[in-house]
């Protein structure tokens, strides 16, 4: 009898072992986005480039010389923060609770061309007050008390944050994300696009729109997010600062015909060259 029950035992730890298994196998396919689980965020994440002069200097403050050097971005256990930190342990941007809080799990640098310098960000999820949602965040390199951060939550088609009722499109302000449907080879072949627009007067005006086989997209959330574009130095200071509102399409590759079931999430905004069909990412996780 003590046989049998210690064999009831270690078939019963068995099959919890097995659906754990399947249902992490079942959250990794649903979430394609790993971003989602935050359970895996590390304590911190390294993003290393060649920063421009005064590239991660706060306002206001000796510009640091160009070089190649790594900021951080930590998650701060204890009280829920994201941290942007230089490599000379300067915070050049944290968040700050009152819902902008969270836990990065993906932290990255991008430029336009027209943009000063290299700019870092980090995404993954709020936490708090705004419930989950996924974000984005970048340092404003102002300090008023603290260093701050922008931060642009991702909005989903029809959910929190669209203000477009029509299905295929999210709109955030002035920015708005289409999902388009292409037909080639006379109907065969189906190719899905996204097209970033902006309000211009009482028009919509394509700004990007995704190309090429890496363009084969399909919507899954759209933000706006304020991000320091530019800077002068004047007496080795710091000083003069552009912010500009850009869009963040998050979408995930599906391929023609929708072939690929489980493509990497891709992310883009403003394109480097300036062009509409420039298929250049912002990210892809």
């Amino acid at each position: 009898m003590k046989k049998y029950i210690n064999k009831l035992l270690m078939a019963s730890a068995a099959s919890i072992l097995l659906l754990t298994a399947c249902r992490k196998e079942e959250l990794r396919t649903n979430e394609a986005d790993e971003g989602l689980d935050f359970r895996a965020a590390p304590a911190s994440i390294s993003i290393t480039t060649a920063w421009e002069a005064g590239a991660t200097t706060l306002l206001g403050s000796p510009a640091h010389a160009a070089q190649n050097n790594t900021v951080m971005v930590a998650n701060d256990a204890v009280t829920g923060r994201v941290i942007f930190r230089r490599w000379d342990n300067q915070i050049i941007g944290r968040t700050n609770g009152a819902g902008n809080d969270g836990v990065a799990s993906r932290a990255f640098f991008y430029k336009v061309n027209t943009w000063t310098a290299n700019i870092p960000f980090a995404f993954g999820i709020t936490t708090g007050t705004n419930n989950g949602r996924e974000a984005i965040w970048t340092p404003q390199f102002v300090t008023s008390g603290i260093a701050g951060v922008h931060m642009g939550l991702f909005a989903t088609d029809n959910k929190t944050g669209d203000e477009d009722p029509t299905v295929g499109t999210i709109k955030v302000g002035n920015w708005r994300v289409v999902q388009l449907t292409v037909l080639d080879n006379n109907g065969v072949d189906i190719r899905k696009r996204c097209s970033i627009e902006e309000r211009v007067g009482s028009n919509w005006v394509q700004r990007v729109r995704t190309n090429n086989n890496n363009g084969i997209v399909e919507l899954r959330a759209f933000t706006v997010v304020n991000v320091r574009t530019g800077y002068s130095i004047t007496g080795g200071v710091v000083g003069a600062p552009t912010t500009t509102a850009i869009p963040v399409l998050k979408s995930q590759l599906v391929g023609i015909n929708n072939t690929i079931s489980n493509g990497p999430i891709i992310f883009w905004t403003l394109q480097k060259g300036g062009q509409v069909n420039y298929n250049d990412e912002f990210f892809r996780l």
